[in-house]
C-alpha cells in the first residue's frame, strides 16, 4: 500500500469545490425530476414533515460531511490523480463503502429496497462526481 498524501499536499480549493458540489446534485436527485416523489414515500416522510425539516441545520450537516469524505478520498488519491482515476476512485469508494454500508444497515431497518436504491446510488454518484472533481483539480 502506498502511504497517504501528506497534508501539506492536500489540494483544500478542489476538496471544498468537490463538497459544494454535493448539494445542487442532492437538489436535482432529490426533487420531482429524479427520485423525490418515491424518495419521501419510501422514506415514509409526508409533505407535511417535509416542510417541516431544519433546512439550514441539514445542509451544514451535509456540507460538513461532504467535506470530510472529500479530504478522505484526497488523502487516498494525491495531488495528480486526473479525472478518470479520481472518478474510478469515487465510483469504488461509493460502491463498495458508501453503498455497501447502506445496504448493510437499512437492510436490517427493513427499509424498502427503492429507498435503499436511491439511497445508494445517491452516494454512489456523489463519490463518483468528488473523485472527479478531485482528480480533475
Amino acid at each position: 500500500m502506498t502511504t497517504l498524501t501528506d497534508l501539506a499536499d492536500i489540494n483544500y480549493a478542489a476538496v471544498t469545490a468537490a463538497a459544494a458540489a454535493r448539494l445542487p446534485l442532492a437538489g436535482l436527485w432529490h426533487s420531482p425530476l429524479m427520485f423525490g416523489r418515491p424518495w419521501e414515500r419510501h422514506a415514509g416522510l409526508s409533505a407535511e414533515q417535509m416542510r417541516r425539516r431544519p433546512l439550514p441545520a441539514l445542509f451544514a450537516l451535509a456540507f460538513v460531511t461532504a467535506l470530510a469524505g472529500a479530504f478522505v478520498l484526497a488523502l487516498l488519491l494525491g495531488r495528480d490523480a486526473g479525472l478518470a482515476t479520481g472518478a474510478l476512485a469515487g465510483l469504488l469508494t461509493g460502491l463498495g463503502v458508501a453503498a455497501g454500508a447502506l445496504l448493510s444497515s437499512m437492510a436490517f431497518e427493513a427499509r424498502p429496497p427503492r429507498l435503499i436504491a436511491i439511497d445508494a446510488g445517491f452516494h454512489t454518484t456523489v463519490f463518483t462526481v468528488t473523485g472527479a472533481v478531485l482528480g480533475a483539480w
